[in-house]
């Protein structure tokens, strides 16, 4: 079973911030104003041809009219926590694929639904309402492949199971691009070739595809049945965990920078202590203003989920870094910061150095806060000097 949120990053905006609840061109990701990204955009804008990854600025071309509003990485989190929580109930084996989508394994319930897995779509998606006031989509499938795009079918609020001996059919009126692996350049080359649907390639034999395509052909044959992988992992390892932003206008100032850095060491070690990791590696991301693009990392001596490591490595790495945005006379479009080579947190030392266990100490003491008040209950002084700051009518 795949149960994908409808509009996740809407929707939990809009319940986090209730002006939001009744407007209906909504797009989330940054201001108006500003050089990111779309995050997620309502149904009605989505009409205007607005998508997930789109630049805002061409959103804002496509439909001036909508309302643009950045959200907290935080809301979508906790979000996130709690549906899982709610999907645990329905299945011993419950893998998140990402913040708003995830797989529940029922393999061996047979006996429990000889007939049709439906019921247990509908009471999943009552759940799911009842406990975070979101809608979801979901699909039920023989496999991963074949229940995602079951729920892509269903979007939004809807439900569709494609029974063991129903792939074929359900796949041959689906555009080749549908398929996982096939992106946009591969659905062109194969469009070239005159594939476009998924019933083209399963009327091709085997060998035809592979003399045609090579290795990839043998593959994309599999697909086109509704070959997938059956097999899910319960737990799926954290990378990395990250920051970064796109400013509406680009920085010069090395200690603006270094504040935005201070913030996202902040919300980097946060999440590290939430999920009880660790890190040994930071590493910085610059883009100058032209998109030429740096990054620089360093490994710690030990690994650690401390606000102050990351900071005191990832300002080090922009001292060095900034030096070429200095010398090419450049402003900075973009930073972002990661902490990678994770490992899971253990007891700290007992012979900790005091100063080490009064940060931890700490630490512990803000990570309550913002549990019960959010996280910009506790915000770095030099991070709200910069938002000052730049709220600040100019003279």
């Amino acid at each position: 079973m795949h149960v994908d949120l409808d509009a996740f990053f809407v929707e939990v905006c809009r319940r986090r911030h209730p002006p939001l609840k009744d407007v209906e061109l909504l797009v989330v990701g940054g201001r108006r104003e500003s050089r990111g990204v779309v995050q997620s955009a309502s149904y009605g804008a989505r009409k205007y041809g607005i998508r997930a990854g789109m630049p805002i600025a061409r959103a804002v071309a496509l439909c001036p009219q909508a309302t643009f509003f950045k959200g907290d990485f935080n809301w979508y989190r906790e979000a996130s926590h709690r549906i899982r929580g709610t999907l645990e109930r329905f299945s011993p084996t419950v893998v998140m694929a990402s913040l708003d989508e995830g797989y529940l394994d029922f393999t061996g319930t047979e006996r429990l639904h000889p007939v049709s897995l439906l019921p247990v779509a509908e009471a999943v998606r009552d759940a799911v309402q009842a406990d975070a006031g979101l809608d979801v989509s979901i699909g039920i499938g023989p496999n991963r492949m074949v229940a995602k795009l079951a729920s892509d079918a269903a979007k939004p609020k809807g439900l569709m199971e494609v029974r063991a001996g129903w792939e074929e059919g359900f796949l041959a009126g689906l555009e080749l691009r549908a398929l996982p692996g096939v992106g946009p350049k591969s659905a062109r080359r194969l469009a070239e070739l005159g594939l476009r649907e998924v019933w083209e390639v399963q009327q091709r034999s085997e060998r035809d595809l592979v003399a045609l395509l090579g290795e990839e052909g043998r593959l994309l044959k599999l697909r086109a049945h509704g070959h997938g992988g059956t097999v899910l992992r319960a737990e799926r390892e954290t990378k990395s965990v990250s920051r970064e932003t796109t400013f509406s206008q680009d920085l010069r100032d090395p200690g603006e920078l270094e504040a935005v850095l201070l913030l996202f060491a902040t919300r980097v070690a946060s999440q590290l202590r939430h999920e009880q990791l660790v890190a040994r590696t930071v590493t910085l991301k610059l883009r100058h203003d032209d998109f030429h693009t740096v990054t620089r990392s360093a490994t710690l001596p030990e690994a650690t989920d401390l606000d102050r490591d990351l900071f005191e490595t990832a300002r080090g790495l922009l001292t060095n870094a900034f030096g070429d945005v200095r010398r090419r006379d450049r402003g900075v479009r973009l930073i972002g910061l990661a902490a990678t080579n994770l490992a899971r947190a253990s007891e700290p030392d007992l012979f900790e150095p005091p100063e080490r266990e009064k940060l931890r100490r700490l630490s512990a003491a803000m990570d309550e806060v913002r549990e019960k008040f959010g996280f910009d209950a506790m915000t770095p002084g030099r991070v709200l000097e910069l938002r000052q700051r730049r709220d600040r009518p100019k003279q």
